[in-house]
């Protein structure tokens, strides 16, 4: 589901047509990130396990402050960065997906076929990328400011929850 809130969040700053990059970047990275786990197996599962909220909070934290500080710059004003390039796509992918890897290595243990894995991975994470992308064009285009705004909030609180999840506050 964080996925699914990063791809509207991305979604809500591009045309309806242009959002196949954010599809397919999300899903590959969640698809990758799976099989890294996989591949990982058991050897580090209680570091891996300890240090994907921290780095999450931290990407999604940092991408969604910078979704609020390009939401309030001037129009007029060309953006410094663009905020659906490749690597700002691919920074929000991997914040999203880190949770993927854990995953991978529990199916490593429980010895879960990784290919059929990654096949449903792949299936629903496109879909869901695609769905939430689609809306958030629908509903950004129309309110660009509130749209990059309440994407950045989103994002913020998305990488806040891991934070607390990881300090076992909530």
């Amino acid at each position: 589901m964080d996925g699914f809130a990063a791809s509207v969040c991305m979604g809500m700053t591009v045309q309806r047509r242009r959002i196949w990059p954010i599809v397919c970047i999300m899903s590959g990275f969640h698809v990758g990130m799976l099989l890294t786990g996989y591949l990982v197996g058991a050897a580090l599962p209680d570091r891996l396990a300890a240090a994907y909220p921290w780095a999450a909070a931290l990407l999604l934290a940092g991408v969604g402050v910078g979704m609020l500080r390009e939401a309030w710059q001037p129009e007029d004003e060309p953006c410094a960065r663009p905020g659906n390039t490749v690597k700002n796509i691919a920074a929000l992918s991997l914040a999203t997906s880190i949770d993927a890897m854990t995953v991978g290595v529990t199916f490593a243990v429980m010895d879960v076929p990784a290919l059929r894995a990654g096949g449903l991975v792949a299936l629903v994470m496109g879909t869901l990328s695609t769905f939430g992308a689609g809306f958030g064009s629908r509903v950004g285009q129309n309110r660009r400011r509130a749209a990059r705004t309440a994407g950045g909030v989103i994002l913020c609180l998305l990488g806040l929850k891991l934070l607390l999840t990881a300090l076992h506050i909530i």
